[in-house]
């Protein structure tokens, strides 16, 4: 009895320097309302109150950092205070405000601390590390309790924002440049008036030509503000950026690139694009593509698919001009034997030809050219033909619509759904040949499993595609209506004459020349105008009409292309 009231005056008689720790994190699950910063200091400096054996040196707070480790700039303080002798006492509310990092606060409690010789009090705990017998079972189970407790909390987050990603709501604290988060709905983007002219601005640009540098000099000279400097200063964003960043806040190729490559303009949503591998390591890792969650038709664009696919298209093509300009063919025209580039040259500075660049630089092609004049009147002479073409044919869909077309005659007729219904049997006749080749024993089983898996996915493809057919079938007049949908691209320069780039680039995809100077020229949607004209046979088979059967005896037997002879 006399040992521990000696034992008490020794503890009241010494002066302890005490740093009061306060922390919390929305990212552990913390209790914002209980475990508050502001709760947090009233209940420590309560407990302190009065006792005189302690002398508040410093309060180190860490507001909005994760327990889960100890890099926070509030503990780090406190320790070097610690260590420089200014403190010997720590007075924090509970375990789980120390930390949450169960062999990392182990460590402290029990070994870091003691050693160093630092008094540890939790108070809502009943802990003093200075008191005998400690209940150091309940303290570790606590520590246990509070790292299990934030990897629950993580879990539930992801899950929770996961379900938010495919449902398609955005879940990133910030829009991407060009949007803004809807005042309705802070889940919902909407186009920012003012960035969102910028991007449609440098998506035109590329159409007419401009390369990445040319594009950043334009934005720069009318004193376009950079996206991270648009977000600091026109929206308030204090941002934070993983991109490299110049001091001089000017537009470079690489940002106008980075533009022009995201997706996200068309008005899709894409989300979950790096990961972490769990709540206490936070190195980003990034996820292959087909992992990232995309949602369709999200919020409004800035540029619809079809722009989109064009650019995707030029960044992947040769577009360097001269000191000219670009020629209105620049990027689009290529050998049809070796399927690279053709260049613009000219012998006199006056007429010009393309020139396979392969037969030009490496001697392995033949050598060819064609005059560039002759080229842009032959395809001029193309487009203009295959707009006309398109006119007809919507002329021609129109009164298809409203026609009363009997649905059965249609599965019979139709050549596309034979043909799936053919290649069906055909697996299905294969899958049956290699189980009776497994058991005659001609196949062994890691054989027969390998095929078996191959054919399988084949099955389930063209069983899919058969029931996208009969569907579109069933609905004949919904499947014409999105097959006019990519028509008006066309219908646009119906009334047009000459040709220009944006033109071009809007319709052609690319110009093919061969070394007898014939030219194949791709056009944009040549699928979907394969699949038109099938459908278009099936009606007539069923119904014959007139018109529909001259314009398909008028029409090239080539469906995908269209070849011209530049003479």
């Amino acid at each position: 009895m006399i040992g521990v009231l000696a034992m008490k005056n020794q503890i009241i008689e010494k002066i302890f320097r005490v740093v009061i720790y306060l922390r919390l994190s929305d990212e552990d699950g913390d209790n914002q309302e209980s475990d508050s910063i502001s709760n947090q200091r009233i209940l420590n400096r309560g407990f302190l109150e009065g006792k005189q054996e302690f002398q508040i040196v410093k309060e180190c707070v860490d507001d909005g950092y994760t327990g889960t480790n100890f890099n926070r700039p509030g503990f780090q303080e406190m320790m070097r205070l610690i260590e420089n002798g200014e403190a010997d006492c720590i007075v924090v509310k509970d375990l789980s405000r120390f930390g949450r990092d169960f062999s990392g606060v182990l460590q402290y409690v029990e070994r870091i601390l003691p050693k160093m010789g630092v008094r540890l009090i939790l108070v809502n705990d009943q802990y003093d590390s200075i008191a005998p017998n400690h209940d150091f079972i309940t303290l570790r189970l606590k520590s246990f309790i509070n790292d299990i407790y934030p990897a629950d909390t993580s879990r539930s987050v992801r899950s929770n924002l996961h379900a938010k990603m495919v449902h398609g709501q955005c879940v990133a604290p910030f829009a991407s440049y060009g949007f803004l988060k809807s005042p309705e709905d802070k889940h919902q983007l909407m186009i920012d008036p003012v960035a969102g002219s910028v991007v449609k601005d440098i998506f035109h640009l590329k159409l007419k030509g401009h390369s990445l540098n040319d594009i950043a000099e334009n934005l720069n000279l009318r004193g376009i503000l950079t996206p991270l400097a648009y977000k600091r200063i026109c929206l308030k964003q204090n941002l934070k950026t993983g991109f490299k960043v110049s001091g001089n806040n000017q537009w470079e190729a690489t940002m106008v690139r980075r533009i022009l490559l995201d997706e996200r303009y068309t008005g899709v949503l894409i989300q979950g694009k790096t990961t972490t591998p769990n709540h206490k390591v936070k190195k980003l890792i990034r996820k292959e593509a087909d992992e990232w969650v995309r949602y369709e038709n999200a919020f409004d664009g800035a540029i619809d698919k079809h722009t989109y696919e064009v650019v995707q298209n030029l960044m992947s093509r040769d577009t360097r001009k001269s000191a000219k300009g670009l020629a209105l063919l620049g990027g689009l025209v290529e050998c049809a034997d070796c399927h690279q580039s053709m260049v613009r040259k000219s012998p006199n500075g006056t007429n010009y030809y393309y020139v396979c660049s392969t037969s030009l630089y490496e001697k392995t092609c033949s050598p060819h050219s064609i005059s560039e004049e002759k080229l842009i009147e032959a395809v001029r002479k193309s487009v203009m033909h295959y707009i006309s073409l398109i006119v007809e044919l919507n002329e021609i869909l129109s009164y298809v619509k409203t026609a009363s077309i009997p649905q059965q005659k249609l599965y019979e007729e139709d050549l596309q759904l034979k043909m799936l219904e053919q290649e069906s049997e055909r697996i299905l006749k294969i899958k049956m040949n290699l189980y009776n080749s497994f058991c005659e024993g001609l196949l062994d089983e890691e054989e027969f499993k390998s095929y078996k898996k191959k054919y399988d996915a084949s099955l389930k493809q063209t069983e899919e595609a058969i029931k996208k057919q009969r569907t579109e079938i069933a609905d004949m007049q919904a499947a014409l209506e999105n097959q006019q949908e990519w028509m008006k691209h066309f219908l646009v320069y119906k009334d047009r004459e000459e040709i220009d780039r944006i033109m071009l680039t809007m319709l052609v995809k690319r110009i093919c020349v061969d070394s007898k100077k014939r030219l194949t020229i791709h056009f944009w949607f040549a699928d979907e105008f394969e699949r038109l004209i099938s459908l278009l046979s099936t009606v007539n088979k069923v119904q014959p009409d007139t018109g529909i059967e001259n314009f398909l005896h008028n029409f090239s037997e080539s469906i995908k292309v269209s070849k011209y002879q530049a003479k």
